[in-house]
């Protein structure tokens, strides 16, 4: 679970910024928690402000960060997301923090970077809980130059003299994450560095983000799996989009009609198990390598219903808008409901009716109730301001002041929980609302 992030010097962010999902005393609503060490951490949070307030660079800034995390700084092209507006912000380095928690075990890590020199500067990594706080490593840039790496934890003979190699193969990999390294050697034989494999797979296994444009995310487990193919049928049922059935049509990759150098262009850098997905004149479809390396080209289709019972197929992009963005939304639920994971949605309630978005946060709800799952979105519905449905506490907001990104939360109005929150939010009673002159002043 994420229980706060910290970011510094990032697109609108100048500085250090801390969206918390730490809950409040209240004894509201508490499904919502998930109790821990000394800590309760809220399931779900929503997040508004104006145009240009920075919700989406918050995410932005989650994304990027897991990414540097998983893929390294130099597949990433971080040029210029450094905060622009003050000058001297060039020189310094950008700062990301995460508190999670995995499994039982609760880790504070993060590191600083100099994005336009595509530097690692400095990286951290803690095991933290209500009364202890254990080093697990730290490195930073040494007076010689040199990235030096320290442990804190004790090492058996056999894994301090592998480690002791990897640090001295590290000490000039200025554009590497240690923990990114560490999880690209054997480590899995050594009990005692279980952090190290815990935090980068909750990056890497737990953490999803879901921005506006992405599309059809969940499509590829069609036709693979029977239970969520059941649930795309249920789901599309329950939101009441015409759609009566989900397909599925495999297609053998060496008779499938494409020129040559396409086909190599699409299975060059697909990963195992993960899908490609693609049109071809208005026709969706999706590419995977299963585990023994095969290729299999999936064709979707909706079937609908005529007037006189028959089905007729209809391809994904012949649908609404709203219907194409619910393909991204009904696995992540599913998932979200079998699973601990977290996902980060920008912008929910695009395409989407306000019913149909306050129906997803309430489903999450009642689905999660026994899982440690969250659900975190930014939004403009001012529908989900309800105290009802949700915790002062998982309400945020971002609005710009003195041109940087400032975030805070409904919880430091202490509003009553009678309070009709959505109107006082309209009328700026919190802030982060556009604020533009008459439209009488414009001229033409």
């Amino acid at each position: 679970m994420l229980i706060r992030f910290n970011v510094e010097n990032f697109l609108s962010f100048n500085e250090k910024a801390e969206f918390s999902l730490i809950a409040n005393k209240e004894r509201r609503l508490p499904s919502h928690i998930v109790k821990g060490d000394g800590v309760n951490i809220l399931k779900s949070s929503v997040i508004y402000g104006a145009n240009a307030s920075g919700k989406t660079n918050l995410v932005k800034a989650i994304d990027f960060s897991r990414k540097v995390i998983i893929k390294g700084i130099e597949k990433i092209n971080p040029v210029n997301c450094h905060f622009r507006l003050n000058i001297d912000n060039l020189s310094k380095p950008s700062i990301f923090n995460y508190e999670i928690k995995s499994g039982d075990k609760y880790y504070s890590y993060g590191f600083a970077a100099q994005l336009n020199e595509l530097k690692i500067i400095e990286e951290w990594l803690y095991e933290i809980g209500s009364n202890k706080e254990k080093k697990i490593f730290e490195r930073f840039i040494n007076d010689f130059g040199k990235h030096e790496i320290e442990i804190g934890i004790q090492l058996s003979p056999k894994a301090k003299k592998r480690f002791d190699v990897y640090k001295e193969d590290f000490q000039n990999s200025d554009s590497l994450l240690f923990l990114s390294e560490m999880n690209r050697k054997s480590i899995d034989d050594f009990p005692e560095v279980t952090g190290f494999i815990d935090v980068f797979n909750w990056f890497d296994k737990k953490l999803t983000v879901l921005k506006p444009d992405s599309k059809f995310a969940g499509i590829n487990f069609i036709g693979d799996d029977n239970e969520m193919s059941e649930t795309f049928n249920s789901f599309l049922n329950v939101f009441q989009t015409g759609i009566s059935n989900v397909t599925s049509e495999e297609i053998d990759l060496d008779s499938f009609d494409i020129p040559k150098i396409i086909k190599e262009d699409l299975t060059k850098n697909i990963e195992k198990t993960k899908a490609i997905i693609f049109e071809i004149n208005g026709i969706t479809y999706s590419l995977k390598k299963n585990e023994s390396n095969e290729y299999k080209i999936k064709k979707i289709g909706l079937e609908h219903l005529t007037n006189e019972g028959n089905s007729i197929v209809f391809d994904i992009e012949d649908e609404s808008d709203g219907t194409q963005r619910l393909f991204d939304f009904i696995p992540a639920i599913h998932e979200l409901s079998k699973t601990d994971s977290i996902f980060i949605i920008d912008e929910l309630d695009r395409s989407l009716h306000s019913k149909l978005t306050y129906g997803i946060f309430e489903l999450f709800l009642k689905l999660t109730e026994n899982n440690e799952s969250q659900l975190i979105a930014t939004t403009h519905e001012s529908l989900l301001l309800d105290l009802e449905l949700l915790r002062r506490d998982e309400i945020w907001f971002v609005e710009k002041e003195k041109n940087q990104s400032r975030l805070y939360s409904l919880d430091e109005f202490k509003v009553r929980n009678d309070k009709i929150v959505s109107k006082d939010y309209l009328l700026g009673r919190y802030g982060a609302i556009p604020i533009f002159k008459s439209f009488k002043a414009l001229q033409f």
